[in-house]
């Protein structure tokens, strides 16, 4: 005797419609009404930034709670973090983030920025939420963080 499986037609055009949903990104809630900026409108100015010196490292960790408030929000969890390290961007060790501020502001925007790296342990075990890496830059008002990788 032969088996055959029988699907619901009500479920069959369910699963077809989902399908085609998540393929094509569509989605059934609002979309945002604020207009979200380029990454090039976000970008400093490479000639308004100050190339890093000696004293980046020790400057960005006496700013860096306000860094991380203006970067992450009030959330308090944000607030328990551990630095990983401090090193510009144009170094070879911040290799892949060095390729991604220079494809998104330019290699002269890089070349004067800094990776901060941070770990949130009251994130932990969430891999994505537990690690930060900000890219920051020296202007004539201080540093300022101009872009989140998470």
């Amino acid at each position: 005797m032969k088996r055959t499986l029988t699907v619901d037609k009500g479920l069959l055009c369910l699963l077809l419609v989902l399908a085609v949903t998540g393929a094509t990104g569509f989605s059934f809630l609002p979309a945002s009404t604020e207009r979200i900026p380029r990454a090039s409108e976000r970008c400093p100015k490479a000639d308004d930034l100050i190339k890093p010196d000696d004293e980046a490292e020790k400057e960005i960790r006496d700013v860096l709670p306000q860094l991380i408030r203006e970067t992450y929000g009030e959330d308090s969890r944000y607030q328990n973090y551990e630095v990983r390290r401090i090193i510009a961007l144009d170094h070879p060790e911040a290799f892949p983030y060095s390729g991604i501020a220079e494809q998104r502001c330019g290699k002269a925007v890089a070349g004067k920025s800094m990776l901060v790296e941070l770990f949130f342990p009251e994130f932990w075990p969430s891999a994505s939420l537990s690690q930060g890496q900000m890219f920051a830059a020296k202007t004539s008002e201080g540093w300022k963080v101009w872009y989140r990788y998470h």
